[in-house]
């Protein structure tokens, strides 16, 4: 365990060229459906942090409850444009964009313009963001070597109710080996794969034993720190806030009937192993973990009060 290792964004994020001024129909994000699932809950009052390169005020993003930057010589803004890509996925208010509209934005800039930054200030800002109130909490980086204080803060977190979730990284999955990166490999958040829009594993997709949940990672549309459009990018960063979103829009319907909060990755596993929908083999695998949220599914369920909670 090194004393204070670099993370990054992981290797080979794919930024498809080209910024688009307006939003369009997504393919994770179909208009009927989501309609439907926003009419019950959209992610209202809760908070998420995204920890990431920063915030860009992008039109369709809410102003930020609170921002600070842990890295030296930079301010909160984002000269990167990938923590506005996933602050757009989990809550933009463009509904072909964010998962959680409602939801109240959290920034804390751990990464650098040049998209990397210290696991001690990744650990500070975890901290930071229990102290802001946040419900969850998304991070899209890692790197190759395990920081304690940061695995402390992520199970400080949870105690404390917060879901944490992180990208498993990019760097592919032969079925053998576990390629997934830290603090992901830690095993005290919830691991996220992406998947294509076929809904099997992107050929960069981590995988490994910590494995929790899949979801869409591969061409999403979200917001970009270029004239105030649009952009697709691809990797586990993309499916990292999405999952973040829908824990928004869980959330908030949870609070709304009163039930409790988790304060362990047990019990969030154990929700998620409750209430995904299976894909590759049957149970849990390396690969997309206990498989991937229906959302139309879960909120069915809601309506129904027929929920696993668990």
């Amino acid at each position: 365990m090194s004393h204070d290792p670099i993370v990054g964004l992981p290797p080979d994020l794919v930024v498809h060229e080209g910024v688009l001024p307006l939003s369009e129909e997504t393919w994770h994000l179909p208009r009927e459906k989501y309609r439907k699932i926003r009419n019950i809950s959209n992610g209202r009052g809760v908070k998420v942090a995204v920890l990431d390169t920063g915030y860009y005020a992008h039109p369709t993003l809410p102003t930020p409850y609170a921002t600070k930057s842990f890295i030296s010589g930079e301010s909160v803004s984002d000269g990167n444009g990938h923590g506005t890509h996933c602050a757009g996925t989990v809550l933009s208010r463009d509904e072909d964009i964010g998962v959680a509209g409602d939801a109240t934005l959290i920034v804390g800039k751990v990464l650098s313009n040049g998209g990397s930054g210290s696991s001690s200030g990744i650990a500070a800002a975890i901290g930071w963001a229990i102290d802001q109130g946040a419900d969850v909490i998304s991070m899209s980086l890692g790197g190759p070597s395990a920081y304690q204080p940061t695995i402390t803060n992520i199970g400080r977190a949870l105690a404390k109710g917060i879901v944490v979730c992180i990208a498993a990284g990019n760097s592919g999955f032969n079925g053998r080996s576990n390629t997934i990166g830290w603090p992901a490999r830690s095993g005290e958040g919830v691991c996220v794969a992406a998947l294509t829009s076929q809904g099997v594993p992107a050929n960069f997709s981590s995988g490994g034993p910590q494995m929790v949940i899949a979801a869409p990672g591969q061409q999403i549309l979200s917001c970009s720190n270029r004239s105030s459009g649009f952009v697709m990018m691809s990797g586990t960063s993309m499916a990292t806030p999405f999952v973040a979103g829908c824990f928004a829009v869980i959330i908030s319907k949870m609070r709304s009937i009163g039930e409790p909060s988790w304060t362990s990755i047990q019990a969030v596993n154990a929700f998620v192993k409750a209430n995904a929908k299976d894909l590759g083999p049957p149970g849990h695998d390396p690969a997309t973990g206990y498989g991937q949220f229906d959302m139309t599914d879960l909120m069915d369920k809601f309506a129904q009060e027929d929920l696993i909670y668990v």
